[in-house]
């Protein structure tokens, strides 16, 4: 199939960025990547189109190639593209340079061990020097942050071993100061405040993964960065997301510039909720409004001293201007409990309080269905009878319903009872009046744990058989493929080294019946052909399941990750599919033995292969520790298919075959207390790493 048009790519990019999920969960989510770059080396293609597509993968590199091998093919064909442009100036050449950097780092990959990031580092290394790395990629003033990126990436990958805390301080002190140019272009002011926030350390406090501000950027360097109300709201949020960090930090280390911090941020909060206060207001002030206040409580939600005033100012928010109350419950649903749990009770106060005839009673009580909580009860009711009298369209008939149905799963009450009988006789509404008579019912009959589960989502399986259906259990449920949890458990086995290919041996456990089960394997990039799926007939729980065998066709020898997915069908008739967790192809799962050669003749058959190796092949010599183990059990316990030549317990000759057409050959002699040294030899280069990785783990796997 040719290159999709300008038009189909318009099309397809924008269901994408519409929902990144549900889209990569769809019929054309696995491809989309793999048609991303086939496209990006199609001539038919405007620079401008692939310029778009370039910018997909610097936004969702994670979503497009979620895996190592992946991460690692698709940069590898991203600095392929670059290497083929032309030599006149192109537009491609800083995009494609930072779409392969960017896709290195979200995968995961970008390491002296990569091939793509082996092939990357002189390109950044002539960004980082300022050597010229061609006409294309424009003037030196926008060569600068490609050079901030190449720096940062370098950084990334190869820390204090090319940087010392001095180069990290001027590299902290050259992008602050950067970011505060007045003249920045918004595009670059952002890159800048990215890097700062990303900054990659040396030697990072706290557990991995936690964000923090940079140890050396103290808040006298980042005076210039503080947020203020006149700035665009995406400036604004990344500048007040350095702030938050500076307080978390100086509020574990000095007293003084944290308050004065504090003072600042509570200053720009309390800004922002009176512009979102504001009656008649734009509504993209109340959502600014409320991401600050949720970055906030992300990045400060073990500081009581920053979230009681920040609780207390939602709450005036709120009291101003109470038609924001769906912004108030997408933000509940949002923060953590730190903050959930205080800002629900002050809200459910606030609510409570007004007169039940209030113009915006609409709005209070959707409030009330999120906040509503049965040890409150009692204000509650009192509010929801005032409101009943004026509940008077259907609209604001429901939402007290909804309240009436919040208070049933928190356990209801006498109260509760007698508005719902009062409901039942006065509501207008023929639905409501129903809705009320039959959550009194419920409530009268049913106690607490079987009155959730009553009120909970129906757990009925559709009964498919039946010619009466409920219109929401129709045939089409029966029609369609969906999506569950996986039922079964799926394991590596023990591997028997035998045939012309080598065979993943696999464990297959069943929670619950299935039949006519079908497992799919899918191998990110080229390493592997396509491989065959498994069915198996029937699965049930207790029984034992015979091993499953996978044939594997590997291009090349080298371990890989294969992703699975499970197709089968539930006792209830229902197609589903699910997702497993990928399984792992080790480097040893590729052996493979020789032929055995007829007794008498293996020495001389050892030695045609070792010689047959060079002088195209590699030579190598690595140390294979022993561990508590001698050298005869750790031949015994990993390596007796192979072996060709034994001479017990001080030397083993051993060939392995390494498909689809390689050689493994290992001479281990003369063992010493800790160790082996080990010769080895093959024709193909490139496994040389694997080889010595897999021979310094045997100890670690005794």
């Amino acid at each position: 199939m040719g290159p999709l048009s300008r038009e189909a790519w318009a099309q397809r990019l924008g269901a994408f960025r519409a929902s990144p999920s549900a889209f990569m969960a769809g019929a054309d989510g696995e491809d989309l990547g793999r048609d991303l770059l086939s496209d990006l080396r199609s001539e038919k293609l405007s620079e401008q189109t692939k310029v778009s597509l370039l910018a997909l993968s610097l936004e969702y590199p994670a979503q497009l190639w979620p895996d190592v091998p992946a991460a690692e093919a698709a940069a590898t064909s991203l600095l392929d593209i670059l290497v083929l442009l032309p030599p006149r100036p192109s537009a491609l050449r800083r995009p494609l340079l930072l779409a392969a950097t960017t896709v290195l780092a979200s995968g995961g990959v970008l390491g002296p061990t990569s091939g793509a990031s082996c092939r990357l580092l002189p390109l950044l290394l002539g960004l980082a020097t300022g050597r010229d790395v061609g006409r294309g990629f424009g003037p030196i003033s926008e060569q600068r942050p490609l050079q901030a990126t190449a720096f940062l990436a370098l950084k990334a990958a190869f820390g204090e071993a090319l940087f010392t805390s001095q180069d990290e301080a001027l590299l902290l002190r050259r992008l602050t100061l950067a970011a505060q140019h007045p003249a920045l272009p918004l595009p670059t002011h952002l890159f800048y405040l990215h890097c700062l926030l990303s900054f990659p350390e040396n030697w990072p406090l706290g557990p991995e993964g936690e964000e923090a501000a940079p140890l050396l950027l103290v808040p006298q360097l980042c005076r210039g960065l503080m947020p203020s109300l006149l700035h665009d709201p995406m400036v604004l949020l990344s500048r007040l997301h350095l702030l938050c960090l500076l307080c978390a930090e100086d509020e574990e280390e000095e007293k003084g510039p944290f308050q004065n911090l504090q003072w600042y941020l509570e200053e720009l909060l309390d800004g922002l909720r009176q512009r979102a206060a504001l009656d008649g207001g734009p509504r993209a002030l109340a959502t600014l409004c409320f991401q600050a206040s949720y970055l906030v409580a992300s990045c400060l939600a073990r500081q009581p001293m920053v979230l009681t005033p920040l609780i207390q100012g939602l709450a005036q928010l709120y009291q101003a201007r109470p038609v924001l109350a769906p912004h108030f419950v997408d933000f509940l649903d949002r923060v953590g409990p730190e903050l959930e749990e205080p800002l629900r009770m002050v809200l459910r106060q606030e609510v409570v309080s007004r007169p039940g005839r209030d113009e915006a009673l609409r709005w209070h009580l959707q409030m009330l269905a999120k906040v509503a909580e049965g040890d409150a009860q009692s204000a509650t009711l009192s509010f929801l009878q005032a409101a009943a009298a004026h509940c008077a369209n259907w609209g604001l008939q429901e939402a007290l319903l909804k309240v009436c149905r919040a208070l049933l799963r928190e356990g209801g009450g006498a109260g509760l009872a007698d508005l719902l009988q009062a409901l039942a006789r006065q509501l207008e509404d023929p639905d409501g009046r129903d809705h009320a008579r039959l959550y009194y019912i419920l409530l009268a009959h049913l106690a607490g744990p079987k009155l959730g589960v009553a009120l909970g989502p129906s757990l009925a399986a559709p009964a498919l058989a039946s010619s009466l259906m409920a219109e929401n259990q129709g045939f089409a449920a029966g029609l369609i493929v969906q999506e569950a949890l996986a039922p079964i458990q799926l394991s590596v086995g023990p591997q028997r080294a035998s045939g012309p290919l080598p065979v993943l041996q696999l464990q297959v456990e069943a929670r619950e019946p299935i039949y006519s089960l079908e497992l799919r394997f899918l191998v990110e990039g080229q390493l592997y052909a396509p491989l065959e799926p498994v069915h198996v007939p029937c699965l049930c729980p207790g029984r034992p399941a015979h091993p499953l065998f996978l044939p594997l066709r590997p291009r090349q020898p080298a371990p890989a990750r294969l992703e699975v997915q499970a197709l089968y069908t539930t006792p209830t008739g229902l197609t589903c599919h699910a997702h497993l967790p990928p399984l792992p192809v080790n480097f040893a799962d590729l052996f493979l033995p020789f032929p055995q050669p007829p007794e008498g003749a293996q020495p001389g058959f050892f030695e045609g292969l070792w010689d047959s190796c060079l002088p195209k092949g590699a030579e190598s010599r690595v140390w294979c520790p022993l561990g508590p183990q001698g050298l005869e059990t750790l031949v015994s316990r990993h390596l007796e298919p192979f072996v060709v030549v034994a001479r017990p317990p001080t030397s083993y000759h051993i060939a392995i075959r390494l498909p689809p057409n390689s050689m493994l050959l290992l001479r281990l002699e003369a063992p010493q207390v800790d160790g082996v040294p080990v010769a080895l030899r093959t024709d193909d280069w490139e496994v040389l790493p694997l080889v010595g990785d897999y021979l310094r783990g045997l100890a670690v796997t005794e």
